[in-house]
């Protein structure tokens, strides 16, 4: 029986740290990017529709991913195993995006983000009552802190809150409804893929409701021309669209998720940033408050998951 040399297992050890280091560094990056895209959808939120803004962002982003894909893998990666999976895919991602673009019209970026990040507890419940996962009171008891968290916040019943505060909650559930139907769907194409299908359904889906609002002019989701400087901001929300969240794949592949977790929440820091440079918003301290509680409510979450699949302790 052969056993491995020290500086074999030497070696492994070192390129297992390698990769998860690769791994945390594409993921930091990732999540740093993905509040500029969101940040310039709040600036042509200004001139802009939020369904044209939507729409931009799919359409760059399945050109972009249609032709890195076809480089890279072949047009055959264009080309799904379940395109109807995919399809819902898409119409979830793409009412998620929206709603949260349209949110950015009224609230601070690191609110509005904050706000969203509820989507791991929403993930939890959708789990337990449509996959049938068995959730104990540990999971309970933090999804409960993360809505806690999520209403200090939206401050329903005082003068600041508006309808524009709940549409980040609503974007939740679309896309933690997305992630569940991505979870169904996981193993049978390329995340590549999965991510094109999912594009190139949300930009036909929107292109539709594009069309049909153009019915109502005078309403504030009409599309109007955009300008030069415009189509180059919609190209850039597209890029930073397809780039980031390949970022986060691309780290996922190096990494346990369960490493991983704790960096996602880099996004509300960088929106927090982001805000304060160019719109010069500032979360108040119950905002402030809010934003811990998701932060901590949403990790434990995680951590809970990832020690109960791995039986780690009875989960009751």
């Amino acid at each position: 029986m052969n056993t491995p040399s020290g500086k074999a297992v030497q070696s492994t050890h070192n390129n297992s740290d390698s990769q998860l280091h690769n791994g945390i560094g594409l993921m930091l990056l990732g999540t740093s990017i993905v509040p500029i895209m969101d940040a310039v959808a709040k600036h042509l939120g200004d001139t802009m529709s939020p369904i044209q803004i939507t729409w931009g962002r799919f359409l760059f982003q399945f050109i972009i991913m249609a032709c890195a894909l076809s480089v890279t893998l072949g047009p055959q990666a264009l080309v799904p195993k379940e395109p109807l999976k995919h399809a819902i895919r898409g119409l979830l991602l793409a009412a998620a995006t929206l709603c949260f673009f349209w949110s950015l019209r009224s609230l601070p970026l690191a609110d509005a983000i904050a706000i969203f990040f509820v989507q791991p507890m929403i993930l939890t419940l959708i789990s337990a009552l449509v996959l049938k996962e068995t959730i104990g009171w540990h999971r309970r008891i933090a999804v409960c802190f993360g809505f806690i968290g999520a209403l200090l916040i939206i401050k329903p019943g005082t003068d600041t809150f508006t309808l524009a505060s709940v549409l980040p909650l609503i974007a939740a559930v679309f896309f933690a409804s997305y992630l569940a139907m991505t979870r169904a769907v996981a193993n049978i194409d390329h995340p590549a893929t999965m991510q094109f299908a999912s594009g190139l359904s949300a930009t036909i889906a929107l292109s539709l409701v594009l069309l049909l609002s153009l019915q109502w002019p005078e309403s504030s989701f009409a599309p109007s021309m955009p300008s030069l400087i415009e189509w180059g901001w919609l190209v850039v929300i597209g890029a930073i669209a397809a780039g980031g969240h390949l970022l986060v794949v691309m780290a996922m592949n190096r990494a346990p998720a369960s490493a991983l977790a704790p960096f996602g929440y880099v996004e509300i820091i960088a929106a927090t940033v982001l805000g304060w440079l160019f719109f010069n918003d500032w979360p108040d301290r119950w905002s402030w408050l809010g934003i811990t509680i998701i932060v901590v409510s949403g990790f434990y979450v995680y951590l809970r998951e990832q020690r109960v699949k791995s039986n780690f302790f009875e989960d009751t």
